[in-house]
């Protein structure tokens, strides 16, 4: 990864070797290869990565705007320690009162190009990308919150999905962390039935589904 190259836009460059610096960071921590509670060197992480701490350090904001790295004065950046049973039992009952309500929303305001990007994060989270360790299968995470934002983007309130975004990110490392493999079949399932309910327009199946769902990934999580 080369950190400095001409550029007649060093600007747009910039940005683009911090979102390059912040995916590779990302798998590391869903890899487990940073561990949780882990105390992130800026020096060290430059030479690992062959990039100056500029793009490092704003990879590193960007992680820390959605709850994976902390940023504590006097004290810099690390890996955001493993989230204890009651922290994730809020965030569910966070998620409870706020994707319902998105999800009937966009029941009543999708249109054809959300329910293909619906279709599609489904079809990236086929039996042969779910198989194996998550840790493996940075894909599946990823389309399940495609499929998740895509409905809040649908549902037309910014607001409402960039905290969602920082939600979905908690839990799919809290998933990786707690090396949570079953329950694939039980999500598609869930999964289609909220796309049902959603290409039928039909807002009170939408809710409804979508708290079927968010209740049995919170049995599957916290059994």
């Amino acid at each position: 990864m080369q950190d400095a190259r001409p550029a007649s836009r060093p600007g747009l460059a910039r940005i683009g070797l911090a979102e390059q610096v912040r995916a590779r960071l990302l798998e590391r921590i869903m890899d487990r290869d940073l561990a949780p509670g882990a105390r992130l060197n800026i020096d060290a992480l430059a030479r690992q990565l062959g990039v100056s701490s500029s793009p490092l350090r704003e990879a590193l904001a960007a992680l820390a705007a959605r709850g994976l790295v902390r940023n504590e004065a006097f004290l810099g950046f690390s890996v955001a320690p493993l989230p204890d049973a009651g922290f994730l039992r809020d965030l569910f009952a966070t998620r409870l009162r706020v994707e319902p309500w998105l999800a009937a929303q966009a029941a009543t305001r999708i249109g054809a190009d959300h329910l293909d990007r619906l279709r599609q994060a489904m079809a990236a989270m086929a039996p042969e990308v779910r198989s194996g360790p998550w840790q493996r299968h940075h894909a599946h995470a990823a389309a399940d919150e495609s499929f998740h934002d895509t409905i809040a983007e649908a549902a037309g309130n910014a607001p409402a999905r960039q905290a969602l975004a920082a939600l979905n990110a908690q839990i799919h490392v809290s998933r990786l962390y707690l090396a949570v493999q079953t329950g694939a079949e039980a999500t598609a399932a869930e999964h289609e039935r909220l796309l049902r309910a959603l290409e039928a327009g039909d807002p009170a199946a939408a809710e409804a589904a979508m708290t079927a769902h968010l209740e049995g990934s919170r049995e599957r999580l916290l059994p």
